[in-house]
């Protein structure tokens, strides 16, 4: 089977942990550039949307 004609897998999802072990089942597959962009991109995104939330609530924590 040639990899232009292997089906990725499915996007990671879950928490850090839940996507970690999805990764882990992963090992030894052929993972597309495109695929692991796209993870990637998706746990930064998730990333900077949790440190913006923790801006905030520090924020709102701070005596003026």
């Amino acid at each position: 089977m040639t990899s232009t004609n292997m089906t990725p897998p499915d996007d990671l999802t879950g928490t850090a942990d839940e996507r970690i072990r999805q990764l882990e089942l992963l090992a030894g597959t052929a993972l597309s550039a495109e695929w692991l962009r796209r993870q990637l991109d998706a746990v930064l995104l998730a990333w900077c949307v949790d440190e913006t939330e923790l801006d905030i609530d520090r924020e709102f924590r701070v005596d003026y």
